[in-house]
């Protein structure tokens, strides 16, 4: 789709109105009043077509946002898989290295000094058995990024899936929005409270729903602060740029049925609910094969 669909909707809009405008001073001006009856037809017509032109590039606009949007939570996902597969490679190649040497050194009957070096690599090297699969590549790449990202802060982030992430029927993309916004919402959280800081993620399937609950030990919310979390903008931070990951995390939860509360105690926590969506398109099938 261009980008300049915009700047026609603007300049149609303009139009009208200058339109609109040009006809009421011919009425007010204009010395034969039933010439001008005679113009108002094509007038009306001429600001009917205006308006259409209008509604649709306005309707464009937002399908050209939400595909822009689609596409940039698209690549964001595909640069922490990009970067979890470049960092899978590059322990690859240290294990080789890391192997050779310690053969290297038994060969020549080095035996302490590979005792010592393997207790050196044993210390520094980050096994690949810490990366944790969660059954989706896309939710895999992203909650072992944010745990690596919360180390860096000294938070100490869990996470569990305990349910099929591939049943859900949102798309991966979207899914790792609503976490991952979640999941930096709590880490920026957990960074204003006071230490032990810990984040923590979990996904259930229960009652015929599935359900995200994104814990954090951070400072508690405020009654009257909880429902402008979710309103684009807001933040607590005060940090420019910040205050939409909760708006989008709640768009796209009203996008695929779900629901979104907040509970403070113990400690502060976002949860989400999310219909079982193709078990429901089951029991429609049904019922309707059964009429």
């Amino acid at each position: 789709m261009p980008t300049n669909k915009p700047i026609i909707a603007i300049s149609t809009i303009l139009l009208e109105t200058a339109f609109i405008a040009i006809i009421i001073l011919a009425i007010v001006f204009f010395p034969d009043i039933e010439g001008l009856k005679n113009l108002l037809p094509i007038a009306s017509l001429v600001i009917m077509l205006l308006s259409g032109f209008v509604v649709i590039s306005i309707r464009q606009i937002d399908e050209y946002s939400r595909k822009l949007v689609e596409s940039q939570l698209l690549r964001e996902h595909l640069h922490n898989i990009e970067d979890l597969i470049n960092s899978l490679n590059s322990q690859r190649h240290e294990h080789t290295r890391h192997i050779q040497t310690l053969q290297a050194m038994l060969y020549l009957d080095e035996v302490d000094q590979a005792r010592h070096y393997l207790d050196g690599v044993t210390e520094q090297y980050w096994e690949t058995q810490d990366l944790v699969y969660v059954g989706n590549p896309a939710l895999t790449a992203l909650v072992n990024s944010k745990r690596k990202l919360a180390e860096t802060k000294n938070i100490h982030f869990d996470f569990a899936v305990k349910c099929e992430v591939n049943e859900m029927g949102i798309p991966p993309w979207d899914l790792c929005s609503i976490i991952g916004n979640l999941i930096d919402n709590a880490l920026d959280a957990t960074l204003r409270g006071q230490p032990p800081r810990r984040v923590s993620l979990e996904l259930k399937y229960e009652e015929s729903q599935y359900v995200i609950y994104v814990y954090n030990s951070g400072a508690k919310i405020p009654k009257q602060q909880e429902n402008l979390m979710f309103t684009p903008g807001f933040s607590t931070s005060g940090s420019a740029g910040r205050g939409f990951g909760l708006y989008i995390v709640k768009r796209l939860v009203n996008k695929y049925g779900g629901s979104i509360r907040i509970v403070t105690q113990p400690k502060t926590t976002f949860i989400i609910n999310l219909p079982d969506r193709r078990r429901m398109h089951e029991q429609v099938a049904f019922i309707e094969n059964s009429v």
